[in-house]
């Protein structure tokens, strides 16, 4: 299994030593009793990596442990007990695998349904910093937004270097390290925020609550606090989710007037990877269509926190249309950690 040795190599270099451990664990037992979840796995029809197959394991195994069925090795795993021996945690995914191999197969066949809240922070940094080049309002659409908790991000506190944004006193609080040139600054105003998911999941319901702290690596003490905050506010304040094929609900939206003298800004994380090359093309299709009509008073951007091609970094990028000089360009604004615990900034000067 070399792509759990190269994923639990990444796992200890983000420093995540628990997840390290689980996926080389996993990389042992699966080859030798992974039975029906093994089988998916060396059959699996795309790229294990870009389909974040591993990542749906995981959460399957999660799943196990918040509902108290795995709670002994497993259960200390991801809760952040004692870390078990490599022994200790290879005979107990053994067990799982053979007696919940239905409910992992289950998990396998879903893409992943969390858009980690901390990219915020990524996306406020590219809303700055189009308002440094020029100050306008804006209107938020998101592509992949599972539960809709990135919508609420003028409800979060978000530092940015010296940089203080959005609300100071919120019970979200994302402070990314800070690398590279100095954080843009100004003042940030968002006229409304909604978004598209194939499966929205709903914070309003039990159970897709649970789904979403599913999708956590073990070990992950401060991303569980971050999610359970913002469902919180989620619920308190419901985003805007439709379901939907991105494509399809991105020239629904550009179809919609939009005013003058406010910036309508599309923002996808983590989201291309999951969507085929027809729908890549379709999305960027719809971009073509809508960038062709921008005005210098109704401009479109587009910002984006993907990995890479080579899937060695994860980059920050911006591009711009406006009726002028801007022509849909995309340049990088940052090199970020993929859950955006840390950004090094280039800005687009």
């Amino acid at each position: 299994m070399r792509q759990l040795q190269i994923e639990a190599a990444k796992a200890r270099g983000f420093g995540k030593p628990r997840a390290a451990a689980l996926m080389s664990a996993l990389a042992q037992v699966l080859p030798q009793s992974g039975g029906a979840v093994f089988a998916a796995i060396e059959d699996w029809p795309g790229d294990l990596a870009s389909d974040g197959v591993i990542f749906r394991l995981n959460s399957g195994l999660h799943a196990l442990a918040r509902a108290g069925r795995e709670a002994g090795v497993l259960g200390a795993l991801y809760r952040g007990g004692a870390m078990p021996s490599p022994f200790a945690l290879e005979a107990a995914l053994a067990e799982a695998l053979d007696v919940h191999a239905e409910e992992l197969l289950g998990w396998l066949s879903h893409p992943t349904q969390t858009n980690e809240v901390a990219r915020v922070a990524g996306l406020v940094a590219a809303l700055l910093e189009l308002g440094r080049m020029r100050a306008l309002p804006c209107e938020v659409l998101e592509l992949g937004a599972s539960a809709g908790l990135n919508l609420n991000f003028p409800r979060y506190a978000v530092q940015l270097g010296a940089v203080s944004a959005c609300a100071a006193a919120s019970t979200v609080k994302l402070a990314p390290q800070w690398r590279g040139g100095a954080a843009p600054a100004g003042a940030l105003a968002v006229t409304g925020a909604a978004g598209v998911d194939l499966h929205p999941l709903d914070p309003g319901l039990e159970a897709d609550r649970e789904r979403l702290a599913a999708y956590l690596w073990p070990g992950e003490a401060a991303r569980a606090a971050r999610l359970a905050a913002a469902i919180g506010i989620a619920q308190a304040h419901p985003p805007q989710v439709e379901p939907g094929l991105a494509s399809a609900w991105l020239l629904q939206r550009f179809a919609q007037p939009q005013r003058r003298g406010v910036r309508r800004v599309v923002f996808h994380s983590m989201v291309l990877q999951y969507a085929g090359a027809p729908e890549r093309a379709a999305i960027d299709h719809a971009f073509a269509l809508a960038g062709a009509r921008a005005e210098p008073d109704r401009p479109l951007a587009r910002v984006s926190i993907e990995w890479r091609a080579d899937r060695a970094a994860v980059e920050l990028r911006i591009a711009q249309w406006d009726g002028a000089g801007e022509h849909g360009e995309s340049r990088l604004a940052a090199l970020c950690h993929p859950y955006c615990e840390w950004i090094d900034w280039r800005g687009l000067s």
